[in-house]
């Protein structure tokens, strides 16, 4: 009631493992994983290689990471005020990426993703990394990044958690000037 009331909500890293039977919860996190999650909880969303959604509806359970590693992000969505004015890919220092999440993701916009290689047992996807979901008034900003201090640490995802945080609770940015160490 509290988002779809127009309040704001931002989940991080694991949060998105939590409450895989609410399916509110789900709703408003876009994607999720472990819990309990499988295809009875929605598809597995990502892009394929030439930037396409993709919905993969296939058997199978929700949430997989392999040993942290330093990835790229690319921005999918350079209009979005998260996303505005930041480079076009850039390196996320040693952290999990997060795959094979699943749930509804209705109402959901990927701003970034990232590849999960096959060599850090990926799934050779490009997986979304920040995203939003527009649940009727409210606004959900959703990172499955941040996983220890270390990663916490990177410019990269503090910039882009200040601003998700500040578009969730408002719907704007006005945090718009790139860090000059921006990784």
């Amino acid at each position: 009631a509290y988002v779809g009331g127009g309040g704001g909500l931002v989940i991080v890293h694991a949060a998105d493992n939590s409450f895989g039977d609410w399916p509110e919860f789900n709703q408003m996190i876009g994607l999720g994983g472990w819990d309990g999650r499988n295809e009875k909880s929605g598809p597995y969303v990502y892009l394929d290689d030439a930037g396409k959604t993709v919905r993969d509806d296939s058997k199978g359970s929700g949430g997989s990471h392999g040993p942290q590693h330093e990835y790229q992000i690319v921005i999918r969505d350079h209009e979005h005020p998260i996303t505005k004015g930041l480079p076009r890919a850039w390196m996320h220092t040693k952290d999990e990426l997060y795959q094979r999440l699943r749930v509804p993701a209705n109402q959901m916009s990927m701003l970034a993703t990232a590849y999960a290689d096959e060599k850090y047992k990926g799934s050779g996807r490009h997986e979304p990394m920040l995203m939003t979901i527009d649940d009727k008034d409210g606004r959900v900003y959703h990172t499955p990044m941040g996983h220890d201090d270390g990663s916490t640490q990177c410019v990269g995802f503090i910039t882009t958690l200040i601003r998700g945080t500040e578009w969730a609770a408002t719907g704007k940015v006005t945090q718009t000037e790139v860090p000059a160490d921006f990784p």
